[in-house]
């Protein structure tokens, strides 16, 4: 098995050599199979987040959440170690946060990990067993561990699935796996 420096190395190279045509048309696959789970039409709360280059792009949930009228919050770094949730009234509203991240303006209503009905999780890598490779902060992970009830539904590009993903002790396995292609149920 890769190391997940290894394993990182090889999936930014292979997320690299999709076009933005085919990152677009997966991430709107993927939106629309998340807006279909039965968790996000219960919901109240969500936590979605604002991706980066080569990560899923959840803009269209966003809207479709905001259109069902559900509260959508964004992660925001707080410092180095933690992230935290924000509400996001619009997409329009989002502001460059750290990293050049978007995420939310830094004086919008807070939420706790337990508050939230469901987690969008972005990541590098997954596999069947719910396993997760992030960019190696452990920023979701520290959330994560405080999510009570909430489910963590990995948010990724099927391409992205591998067999594989390196644990420690401190990861969270995810609840579900939702990619362009498929919908992975994970069972503990």
């Amino acid at each position: 098995m890769l190391s997940k420096k290894e394993l990182r190395k090889a999936m930014n190279d292979r997320l690299h050599q999709l076009t933005e045509g085919e990152k677009a048309a997966a991430s709107a696959a993927v939106c629309a199979h998340l807006a279909a789970l039965p968790q996000y039409q219960q919901a109240r709360s969500i936590m979605a987040f604002l991706h980066m280059p080569d990560e899923v792009s959840l803009d269209g949930l966003i809207q479709q959440a905001l259109a069902d009228g559900k509260e959508v919050y964004v992660p925001v770094c707080v410092d180095k170690q933690r992230i935290e949730g924000r509400r996001l009234y619009t997409l329009e509203q989002a502001v460059c946060g750290a990293y050049g991240i978007r995420t939310a303006p830094p004086d919008n209503p807070r939420i706790e990990a337990d508050e939230l009905d469901v987690i969008f999780v972005p990541g590098l890598a997954f596999d069947a067993k719910g396993h997760r490779l992030g960019h190696g902060a452990a920023y979701y992970d520290r959330f994560l561990a405080g999510k009570g009830r909430a489910a963590a539904i990995a948010a990724a590009w099927d391409v992205q699935l591998v067999p594989d993903v390196p644990v420690e002790a401190h990861d969270i396995v995810m609840t579900d796996i939702v990619t362009d292609k498929q919908h992975l149920v994970i069972h503990p």
